[in-house]
């Protein structure tokens, strides 16, 4: 994948000093709050359920300043607000980060850009800009390669929206199987014309089943009906994720010859997807790329 960087001395230097971000959902927006302001950047945080946030509401902010304006914004709430906050706030800010898995259907992310040909908008793909990417890649180019995101008992808070269908609008498929499409999109130049050759995603547990989870509590009270496990055969690369394996963690990309052991993305990750998507909010050829990976990941797990 070819990543074009526009050299713009100005744009780079303004995130040290007058950038203002918005982040909408201050849980896993944590993350974003603390890269920015690491850089010296303006954060403007917005949460329902949050106290310290600045806002509870997107329409607060708006209210409290008239002219307000944000460079760049993430979307990290729960998957089925991502379009109605992504269409409302495409309206204020230049860039709009959707967190994975963005929404329900690639004919709904393609409304999404078209109503707002003015602002740039991509789903998070943090993992496409780790420090080892083309090490991988180079591991990879020959033979099959297996990428697995296999946790031994992390299903996260069950009972909760994550377990809920019509508001995860799936499992563990629209939670890790992203990051995995994301990755075959660095390592294989021809991925766009890839098609599952065979897919499976499978519920194996319930809430009954549920006596313990290293990833969030457990509500007794709430709904479990996702897949949980999730199979998708590309061909060259298989991908597989389980958020309750039968043999623990395995978090990797095994090639012929060697594996790479991922674990969390490093904050690193996201701060180069940041910088390297504000050096090119006016390369069209850099979001035409992003558009057309994310339609790709869209159409895969729309149709699992």
């Amino acid at each position: 994948m070819l990543l074009v960087r526009k050299q713009l001395t100005v744009r780079l230097n303004s995130m040290h000093s007058s950038h203002k971000a918005l982040i909408i959902g201050t849980g896993f927006g944590s993350l974003y709050k603390s890269i920015y302001e690491s850089m010296g950047c303006q954060v403007t945080t917005v949460d329902i359920a949050d106290p310290q946030a600045d806002y509870q509401y997107v329409w607060m902010a708006l209210k409290a300043d008239s002219k307000a304006h944000w460079n760049t914004c993430h979307i990290t709430t729960p998957n089925h607000t991502h379009y109605q906050l992504a269409d409302l706030c495409a309206n204020f800010c230049d860039i709009v980060f959707v967190e994975k898995p963005g929404v329900d259907d690639p004919e709904l992310w393609e409304e999404l850009l078209a109503d707002h040909p003015d602002t740039r908008i991509m789903m998070t793909k943090n993992n496409q800009y780790r420090d080892n990417v083309h090490q991988i890649r180079e591991a990879s180019s020959q033979g099959k390669v297996n990428i697995n995101w296999i946790n031994g008992n992390r299903i996260p808070k069950p009972g909760s929206w994550f377990t809920t269908k019509k508001l995860a609008f799936g499992g563990v498929s629209r939670d890790l199987m992203p990051h995995l499409l994301s990755w075959v999109q660095v390592l294989e130049p021809d991925w766009m014309h890839m098609k599952p050759k065979f897919s499976r995603c499978d519920q194996r547990w319930k809430l009954k089943d549920l006596t313990g989870t290293d990833y969030g509590a457990i509500n007794k009270d709430g709904v479990y009906d996702v897949d949980d496990r999730c199979y998708i055969d590309l061909g060259k690369f298989t991908l597989h994720a389980d958020w309750r394996g039968d043999a623990g963690d395995d978090i990797a990309i095994h090639t012929d010859k060697v594996s790479f052991q991922l674990g969390l993305c490093p904050e690193s990750a996201y701060e180069e997807m940041i910088r390297i998507a504000y050096e090119n909010l006016d390369n069209d050829e850099f979001w035409k790329q992003q558009k057309d990976m994310d339609l790709w990941i869209h159409d895969i797990l729309c149709n699992l």
